[in-house]
């Protein structure tokens, strides 16, 4: 691995993930490297149009990157079926709805529509999450094979009951949709998508604060949920 291009990276990295101006000292510390190496690597960035520094001195991500990036994802085939769905399933349950596709062991979240009544969620467009933990990513491991390699990867690096999520995750199988409630107060109901008979890769998820997920409503919203993804695979599925 060349060590220059991977601190480059991790450097970039931090600064998506700071959410505003950073400094160079909590960059330093974000990648573990000396303050000089970033400070050289930032002004090499800079020049490449892919990090700016603002009037105090903090650094920031620009769209540079960003172009990259919604390129590589408007290529993916789930994306490009996935928008009239996903607006559909918004207008009919009213509730935020999630698109996310397996990255490893995390899910990345590719679209959210959120809700005319928002809650605090603790995920956003482009935000990376163990996939054990929500409601997409359970949804995806109750289906493929090699669920159990992902879960000890997920493990290495947070606390996981292993025996209780395989237990959960053979429910979900059964019942066709997981649940998860990673954001406080608030449970997603998930569902896997695959096409063309591959491992499954992606889900869609329904999000509301947990007293509006109960009785009729919450059945009302499975059953939303469960018509788009088979309607959503048959999309995929067509030449």
């Amino acid at each position: 691995m060349d060590r220059a291009v991977s601190r480059s990276f991790a450097i970039l990295e931090a600064l998506a993930r700071s959410h505003g101006p950073a400094r160079l000292s909590d960059l330093s510390a974000a990648t573990d490297l000396q303050k000089s190496t970033v400070h050289r690597i930032l002004a090499t960035l800079s020049e490449l149009g892919y990090a700016d520094q603002d009037d105090s001195g903090r650094y920031r991500p620009t769209l540079r990157s960003w172009e990259i990036g919604i390129g590589v994802v408007a290529d993916l085939p789930i994306y490009r079926v996935a928008a009239g769905f996903l607006q559909t399933l918004h207008r009919t349950t009213g509730e935020t709805v999630s698109l996310t596709v397996l990255s490893g062991s995390d899910v990345l979240y590719l679209e959210k529509l959120t809700a005319a009544r928002p809650v605090r969620f603790l995920t956003r467009v482009g935000s990376r999450v163990p996939a054990p933990l929500t409601a997409g990513g359970k949804a995806i491991l109750s289906v493929r094979i090699d669920a159990p390699q992902i879960i000890e990867e997920a493990a290495a690096h947070r606390a996981l009951d292993i025996p209780a999520l395989m237990t959960e995750l053979e429910e979900c199988r059964q019942r066709g949709y997981a649940l998860s409630g990673y954001s406080p107060g608030v449970t997603s109901i998930g569902a896997a998508v695959a096409a063309g008979g591959a491992p499954p890769d992606a889900a869609l998820s329904v999000s509301a604060p947990s007293e509006r997920l109960a009785g009729k409503k919450r059945e009302a919203i499975i059953e939303a949920l469960l018509e788009t993804r088979a309607r959503m695979t048959e999309a995929l599925d067509r030449p």
